[in-house]
């Protein structure tokens, strides 16, 4: 089974400087309120995870009135099983930013409550757990705010607690904002599957700056894991994992 985690950076081109700064700004500033996605190609999305082959995806950063064409898309390409949940508003627009989990294989969506999360920058972007009973193994996708926020820190607390209630087969993936070197005392028993692979940022000029492992894939319960990653037209890139 391959299982993957793409941060798709709204579909806007992360590839250019320009583009992702104004993509980014439109986001999180009052600068073009009205205008979130202009420039964005949920093909571009498309493009990435058909490459990818993963059974499961994990897909970030996902604005609120896109959910209905990559749904569509994801169907297309044999993914009959794609959940999303909501985490916090833009700065001035009112829309949510939203996660998902996408699968080939039959899962069920798990009622999360109480996730914290904050209507402002950095205040986290979602969180979906999914159950898959032929597998006997629990999903959870997460999208976690700002890493020096307080809300970033509760994020990690809920986790943390949610975790120990999960006894059987676990992965824990999506993007972290933090490198694992300064995340793994929070996930003792779970395994680093994705091997550190720096995901972010793949923009001009700005990955000579910040060249991070911030997406991350964590495991219970499986012993033979190969890592890999593929570069799309996001800030991110995407990274999968073939586990046995």
């Amino acid at each position: 089974m391959r299982v993957a985690v793409y941060n798709q950076m709204f579909g806007l081109n992360g590839r250019n400087l320009v583009s992702a700064l104004k993509g980014n700004l439109s986001m999180y500033s009052p600068l073009n309120p009205k205008d979130e996605i202009s420039g964005a190609d949920i093909n571009r999305t498309i493009e990435v995870i058909t490459a990818s082959k993963a059974d499961v995806i994990g897909i970030c950063e996902i604005l609120e009135g896109q959910e209905k064409e990559l749904k569509d898309k994801l169907f297309d390409l044999g993914y009959k099983h794609v959940y999303f949940e909501q985490g916090r508003k833009t700065k001035m627009s009112d829309l949510f930013m939203n996660v998902a989990v996408a699968s080939k294989i039959k899962c069920d969506k798990v009622v999360v409550e109480d996730f914290p999360s904050k209507d402002s920058f950095g205040g986290g972007g979602g969180f979906v757990h999914c159950y898959f009973p032929e597998l006997k193994l629990d999903i959870i996708h997460i999208h976690m705010g700002y890493n020096k926020s307080n809300t970033y820190f509760q994020q990690l607390g809920f986790l943390q607690g949610y975790l120990k209630k999960l006894y059987g087969n676990v992965i824990l993936m999506g993007d972290f904002n933090l490198s694992y070197d300064k995340l793994k005392e929070f996930f003792g028993d779970l395994t680093l599957a994705s091997n550190g692979i720096k995901s972010c940022s793949t923009t001009p000029v700005i990955k000579e700056f910040i060249n991070e492992d911030y997406d991350h894939i964590f495991v219970k319960g499986f012993e033979n894991c190969r890592a890999g990653e593929l570069e799309g037209h996001s800030d991110h890139k995407l990274i999968y994992v073939d586990l046995e």
